[in-house]
């Protein structure tokens, strides 16, 4: 009883900091759902954290179908019924100190009382500068026939490209409070730029370990990101997964869907209209898949994102449940897709959860969403420069996924 009474002391404490003055006893609440915002929102996430049922402060103010999932949590700890909106009796009792922590959270750290007001959490930095960008479409492409137009400012980090087939804009974000640094990158193709899969030179493609820089620099890439390493698996003679690359089939040897060990090998299927979609790893077979109109197929996982709703693993806190460099790659719409890139392993970035990744691809809009292989192989390279660069050598890689061609 007395811990849940500090986590509910903490709770209190946050909350009232992050409502900037509003009471903290209050007789009503309004009844809390999917698809709402606001402060109210914003305190019962915070509140929950210091419960154990989120696992970062980086919380947005949207009641998103991942803060469902956790209500949904808490309510079946609190032997409540599951319903996933948090009602007024709901958070009262969150923020009573009778409220159930998460299974196995550990106790919070103590959060020092503001004096002498509130001071809210602090938020991620995010690009400053503002470029004037050039008249553009209305799907934020440059008009027919001109000249593209590249912006770079690794101090500020943002980095811009536009074509009249192409978009790609890439923000850097950094996080001091949760020792955070990641890279959120807007894509937006079409037919003319095409999501491509570059594999390595050489009598077998993708097979030869190259340096994934190399690889995006030789193909002129314009935004260039390390896949799900089937190379190395293929190497070393290991299950590879379904795996498709640019129309021919690379491997059709896969396990069981929902297998315990990592990876699991579910995979993210890329069609010819450009739309993406997440399957368990044995949902279908690689001619299969062609069959459907796949152009590549990548295989590692866990699903982030299906049908716009956290992956099965996503409120498992028992899977693989640590922090590390991360890239994942998910569709907000056919042809407009949203990149992850998290650095890890390095001083100033401790790398995510899995759950982070889902949590920030639904804020984003994706509806479909795969985790891609992270740890060392994580690249992100612009216009033939390297923007994660952690200072360690860079694990050489057999393939990376490619938009679009510079000259």
């Amino acid at each position: 009883m007395r811990r849940v009474k500090a986590r509910a002391a903490l709770c209190l404490l946050l909350a009232c900091a992050l409502l900037l003055g509003a009471p903290c006893a209050r007789a009503e609440y309004r009844e809390l759902r999917e698809g709402m915002r606001g402060s109210d929102v914003l305190a019962l996430k915070t509140a929950m954290y210091y419960l154990g049922y989120f696992t970062s402060l980086n919380l947005s103010d949207s009641y998103n179908a991942v803060m469902t999932q956790r209500v949904k949590n808490l309510q079946k700890a609190n032997a409540l019924p599951q319903t996933g909106r948090a009602d007024a009796a709901l958070q009262a009792l969150v923020f009573s100190g009778q409220c159930v922590p998460a299974p196995g959270a550990p106790d919070p750290t103590a959060v020092p009382t503001p004096s002498p007001a509130p001071t809210p959490v602090p938020t991620p930095i995010g690009p400053q500068a503002q470029p004037a960008l050039p008249q553009l479409t209305e799907d934020g492409l440059l008009p027919a026939g001109t000249e593209p137009y590249v912006y770079a400012d690794a101090d500020d980090g943002l980095w811009i490209y536009k074509s009249d087939v192409l978009s790609v804009e890439i923000r850097r974000y950094t996080d001091t409070l949760n020792t955070l640094v990641w890279f959120e990158t807007d894509v937006r193709c079409t037919p003319g730029a095409p999501l491509t899969s570059y594999l390595s030179a050489g009598k077998t493609p993708g097979r030869r370990g190259v340096n994934p820089i190399d690889l995006a620099r030789d193909n002129h890439v314009v935004l260039g990101i390390t896949d799900d390493f089937f190379g190395t698996r293929r190497n070393n003679n290991e299950t590879v997964g379904i795996v498709i690359r640019n129309g021919k089939i690379i491997s059709d040897k896969t396990y069981k869907a929902n297998r315990a060990r990592f990876p699991n090998l579910e995979v993210l299927a890329v069609f010819n209209d450009g739309s993406m979609k997440a399957y368990l790893s044995d949902a279908h077979t690689a001619q299969e898949y062609l069959d459907m109109g796949a152009t590549d197929v990548f295989a590692f996982g866990p699903i982030l994102v299906s049908d716009g709703q956290p992956g099965a693993h996503m409120g498992d806190d028992t899977y693989y449940h640590y922090r590390e460099p991360r890239c994942a790659l998910g569709m907000i719409a056919p042809y407009h897709y949203i990149i992850l890139t998290v650095k890890g392993r390095v001083r100033e970035s401790k790398g995510v959860y899995f759950d982070w990744l889902a949590d920030k691809m639904l804020e984003k809009g994706a509806v479909e969403a795969l985790n891609l292989d992270g740890g060392g192989t994580v690249a992100l390279v612009f216009m033939g420069e390297i923007l994660n660069k952690t200072g360690k050598t860079m694990r050489d890689i057999t393939s990376i996924i490619g938009f679009g061609q510079y000259e």
